[in-house]
């Protein structure tokens, strides 16, 4: 009889596992789902010439980036001087994808998407640049809003 018991005990202490891993491992994939929705219109953004909107996506306040240079930028003004200038010489996306897309999630409010690229874009002189790499981004959701607080990138070569 006592060894019954324990292993109903035990069954339902499994149980009780497997249903609470259950429950984590959705939430992780809609975390992924969310923080895959925001960098999808991140890259809409860009694509679009928004740049108003392109950088909606960074918090202001906290963000840092590597750049594939080598240097390393401890704030959005200077990652925005630097960036806009890029931004502003593009007339179009040939091509801009992203494959593979890797997002892993750290806790509810913090995950990590690492990427390789390949686009191909007309700039405003008529020129048409090709370019590949990778990238590593962070991303932080405060007040129900994801927003990148880290990137990195590397260039192909």
């Amino acid at each position: 009889m006592k060894l019954k018991f324990a292993v109903l005990c035990l069954a339902s202490l499994f149980a009780g596992c497997s249903s609470l891993q259950t429950a984590v491992s959705r939430q992780q994939e809609e975390l992924k789902s969310e923080v895959e929705a925001v960098f999808n219109d991140l890259v809409d953004a860009a694509k679009a010439g928004d740049i108003e909107r392109y950088f909606s996506f960074f918090n202001v306040e906290t963000f840092t980036a590597l750049t594939a240079d080598g240097s390393a930028i401890g704030t959005f003004d200077e990652f925005r001087e630097r960036v806009c200038p890029q931004l502003e010489s593009v007339e179009r996306y040939n091509s801009l994808k992203f494959d593979p897309v890797t997002i892993s999630v750290l806790d509810a409010s913090h995950a990590v998407l690492v990427n390789e690229y390949s686009a191909e874009v007309v700039l405003k002189s008529g020129v048409v640049v090709a370019a590949s790499g990778a990238g590593t981004q962070v991303w932080s959701k405060r007040g129900g809003t994801w927003r990148l607080v880290h990137v990195s990138d590397a260039i192909k070569r």
